[in-house]
């Protein structure tokens, strides 16, 4: 097939990483794949990137992301089926776009409540998790018995988050390091996330370090579900382990409390868990059938 997809701006936050992750798996797969970008950017290096619509081949179906883009690809082909593919409630460019699109993903169920108050026929939306390259996320290094080194992935400015973990490990006696577009921009996350026993993010952040077989703390933006096991992945990921509807809201002696949680074996625990429910093959697999069997 000739698929079209969308995305506002292709740097190194989280939808990008996605739709260049599903982009290189659907070429594997011997689609032809172009991406509309309004802004472009670093990622967009190795792919057919188009900044002009109007100047895309016309494609066979359209998995449309940002509802900027996904408007300007409906005006540019009319009669293409599209899938409207949202990640996030807040952003204004993951609401609905009040255009005839056919389907819609939704990255968690959070986002299919969003997608129904915002008019979306329930019937219509079908739940693709977020998914991780997991042949680029591996574990490379074994987690210490004892955790020595935290990792704080966000692509948010200084806060209280980042002071409570600062402070934490301070007490605790443990290495940090910080990364993201405040900190410092990191090309191989991946590495960096290898180097660390425990990494702290949210949303993407918390599912790459499961599967470089770290241990993940839920934490930024003030709250956070904490260490991530079996007893709270499956309810934490409803809401893309991060934002409002988190349950704690940490202290530096609360997060130490979470800090303390870590066990060596979740390494494993959580490889295993995105290699079940995150793993990129399974979902474009996931996505193929959902074009064939409901467009």
């Amino acid at each position: 097939m000739k698929i079209a997809t969308s995305c506002y701006v292709l740097d190194l936050s989280g939808t990008p990483t996605y739709t260049t992750t599903m982009c290189k798996e659907l070429a594997l797969r011997g689609h032809e794949v172009s991406i509309y970008s309004t802004l472009g950017g670093k990622l967009s290096t190795g792919f057919n990137v188009y900044l002009n619509a109007l100047e895309m081949p016309k494609p066979d179906v359209i998995i449309a992301q940002h509802d900027i883009c996904a408007i300007e690809l409906r005006r540019v082909f009319p009669k293409v089926p599209m899938i409207f593919s949202s990640h996030g409630v807040t952003p204004a460019l993951e609401q609905p776009p009040t255009i005839d699109i056919q389907r819609y993903f939704a990255v968690n169920e959070e986002v299919v409540g969003n997608l129904v108050s915002k008019g979306v026929c329930a019937d219509d939306i079908d739940i693709v998790r977020d998914f991780i390259n997991i042949d680029r996320f591996f574990p490379s290094v074994n987690l210490n018995e004892k955790p020595k080194r935290i990792l704080f992935v966000s692509n948010y400015k200084k806060s209280e988050a980042f002071c409570n973990i600062v402070h934490a490990c301070e007490k605790m006696n443990i290495e940090f390091r910080a990364a993201g577009s405040p900190y410092r921009r990191s090309y191989e996350v991946e590495k960096d996330m290898n180097k660390a026993d425990i990494v702290i993010s949210i949303a993407r952040g918390v599912l790459e370090a499961m599967s470089c077989g770290r241990a993940a703390i839920s934490y930024d933006l003030g709250t956070g579900d904490g260490y991530i096991d079996p007893s709270n992945y499956f309810e934490s990921r409803t809401r893309n382990f991060g934002y409002k509807k988190c349950k704690y809201k940490f202290t530096v002696e609360t997060l130490i409390n979470e800090i303390e949680k870590y066990n060596p074996l979740s390494g494993i625990t959580n490889r295993n868990l995105i290699i079940e429910h995150h793993n990129h093959r399974k979902v474009v697999d996931q996505m193929l059938e959902i074009i064939e069997t409901k467009l």
